[in-house]
């Protein structure tokens, strides 16, 4: 297993120039398997490992599974760090279902760990089963080849060690090995559309085909290698039949219909995730908006999910979010202090505190106090603004930050600028500049926490 493992973070270059991984581990058979794996090949990587567990606490047996791991990251020696977090409370916020709700939080909780310590990569530990399930998933979806990719074994970050090994191979790993593991009863509940593929589709298709997970797991590994070419081709097209203002997203219908309709279709998509920041559009979603584009004439508008509009204006195609334009607002920000923003409504707290005090949360945004001359300002983005990230060589336009955070326009307008003497220190919630960022020689930091109520 061990050796199995290995070549594939070889043959995906996981680990290729990373030192620092943190693992997602629930507790379950899985995560317990891939984290005692990677506890293994430390020394023959040279990376440092870390454990992240989010506590649902969606059953009674989560803090049960929580100690359980702490025990065994402490036994095995591997630092271990946790969050604990109300799903229900997040799905009924947002209007998500539980497992939307749980998953979004875990990667937020995991990324936000990656940044606080530094981490190159984080684990989770998807394997081949998931991997045949996730395919399926995307196929009665009516997906096209991006999401016959399944699970992506590399994914920024987020890298999958097990997506080549079996679940009957992690659970025989698991007893030989007398790993401890929880059981998720979840996991059998037929509610959950993935798991009526896990236990009832699955069993049905193995009946025609023994191999069936292989084979998807192999469709998986030919679609990502043909969505890799797919892509390239659509980036080459993307300037020239796309531009992007402050009131939509406009694509030039004469040269995208003077393409091969694979591309047509594959520039729609991308368009349609550029706008609203998803990227689960169906065939469906954008075959509607490419046969509003095959339309003689114009103002002839389509309503799409997500709330965004495909408008056919002449030979321009506009895809633009239903949510109204938010007012340009400029505020002076108190510290210490607390600010609202009317235009957003959405309320900050400031304060100051020495490093050795600090216990990050969540929404925060971390700056070197001492780098920072009064009085800051917190205003809305303006044409031409730009700046220079942490991590970045040289500055780079704000309008561009947001294209590659994949923020839905929408969206924009209402992200907080953090300025002193016109100068951005940081986009509020996303990025601080390099000349204020908190380093090993900071003493004093300002925190910029958003918060529901103060």
């Amino acid at each position: 297993m061990l050796n199995k493992v290995a070549r594939y973070l070889q043959e995906h270059n996981m680990l290729s120039g990373y030192n620092f991984i943190i693992a997602g581990v629930s507790g379950g058979p899985d995560s317990m398997a891939m984290l005692h794996i990677l506890s293994k090949l430390q020394e023959e990587f040279g990376f440092q490992l870390a454990v992240a567990h989010l506590n649902h606490g969606l059953r009674p047996e989560a803090d049960d599974e929580q100690e359980m791991v702490a025990l065994t990251c402490a036994g095995w020696g591997i630092p271990f760090y946790s969050q604990s977090i109300d799903i229900r409370e997040q799905a009924a916020r947002q209007k998500k279902t539980l497992e939307e709700a749980g998953r979004d939080c875990r990667y937020q909780y995991f990324n936000q760990l990656a940044h606080q310590l530094g981490a190159d990569r984080i684990a989770t530990a998807h394997h081949q089963d998931d991997q045949a399930e996730s395919v399926l998933l995307h196929l009665l979806r009516g997906s096209g080849i991006r999401g016959l990719r399944g699970i992506m074994p590399v994914n920024g970050k987020l890298i999958r060690p097990l997506l080549g090994i079996s679940r009957q191979e992690i659970e025989q790993y698991i007893i030989e090995q007398n790993i401890p593991s929880c059981l998720d009863l979840s996991n059998q509940d037929t509610e959950f559309l993935r798991n009526r593929i896990r236990w009832q589709l699955i069993p049905l298709l193995e009946e025609y085909n023994p191999r069936i997970k292989e084979t998807l797991a192999g469709l998986a590994d030919t679609a990502r290698e043909e969505n890799d070419i797919m892509e390239k081709a659509v980036a080459a097209y993307w300037p020239e039949a796309s531009r992007e203002q402050d009131d939509g997203l406009y694509l030039d219908c004469a040269i995208i219909s003077s393409l091969h309709p694979a591309y047509q279709k594959r520039l729609i998509m991308t368009a349609l995730g550029q706008v609203s920041g998803h990227t689960d559009w169906s065939r469906g979603d954008v075959i509607r908006v490419w046969e509003l584009m095959q339309q003689p004439g114009s103002s002839t508008t389509i309503d799409l999910k997500q709330k965004l509009k495909a408008r056919k204006v002449y030979n321009q195609l506009i895809l633009a979010s239903n949510f109204p334009l938010i007012a340009p607002y400029c505020y002076e920000l108190p510290v210490p202090g607390v600010l609202t923003i009317p235009e957003t409504g959405e309320t900050y707290y400031t304060t100051v505190v020495h490093k050795n005090n600090l216990q990050p949360e969540k929404e925060e945004t971390h700056i070197d106090y001492d780098h920072i001359q009064s009085p800051l300002w917190v205003r809305s983005r303006l044409p031409g603004d730009q700046y220079r990230p942490v991590g970045l060589q040289g500055t780079c336009k704000l309008k561009r930050l947001f294209i590659d955070l994949k923020i839905p326009q929408a969206k924009r307008n209402g992200i907080p600028v953090l300025v002193s003497n016109k100068e951005i220190l940081a986009v509020i919630g996303y990025r601080v500049a390099e000349s204020v960022a908190v380093t090993n020689s900071t003493k004093n930091i300002l925190v910029i926490k958003k918060v529901s109520d103060v």
